[in-house]
């Protein structure tokens, strides 16, 4: 960082960061994890939106993973109180595009979610690693190297909790 109140400013909001995580997390993973993504995928910035993209929030959700949750807590009731997709859809897509979606503490429950979500799909697939497996499908790309990035950033912040510097040389 070229001044030092930016380092100030952003190891405050990584601190915020983490109790938000701590607070809202859904998944089995670590909070350090978590934070690294969320800074992988959004610096941060809970209001970050991708061009030409739906991904939005603090863990740049698309549509297609929130109408998931949806699909799959409807799957989760007794059959004769299943509601009709195309009504589970319509109602996802409203709350992704909806201000609340943008809430933190929203966002990574969310977000959260459905990577548990994929964690327990690609456990019973039979992954050898689902973790991996479930970060591939979050980010959509098959190469490994997303959560390779993440979890050596997540093991060095662990040793140094409020280090801005491993992120920032995370995204280097």
């Amino acid at each position: 960082m070229e001044h030092p109140t930016e380092e100030i400013v952003d190891s405050t909001r990584l601190r915020d960061i983490r109790k938000l995580v701590e607070a809202n997390n859904q998944s089995s993973l670590s909070s350090d994890i978590i934070i690294c993504q969320i800074y992988m995928e959004s610096r941060f910035d809970k209001n970050a939106h991708a061009q030409g993209s739906s991904a939005r929030g603090l863990m740049q959700l698309l549509k297609a993973p929130v109408r998931e949750l949806a699909r799959l807590a409807n799957l989760a009731k007794a059959p004769r109180e299943r509601r009709p997709e195309t009504e589970l859809y319509r109602e996802a897509d409203a709350f992704h595009d909806s201000p609340e979606f943008v809430d933190e503490a929203t966002n990574i429950r969310t977000g959260t979610a459905y990577l548990q979500a994929l964690i327990k799909k690609n456990t019973a697939a039979g992954a050898k690693f689902p973790i991996v497996e479930a970060f591939k499908d979050y980010r959509g790309i098959r190469n490994g190297l997303y959560f390779s990035k993440i979890q050596a950033a997540a093991d060095k912040l662990a040793a140094s909790p409020n280090s801005m510097q491993i992120l920032w040389d995370m995204v280097q």
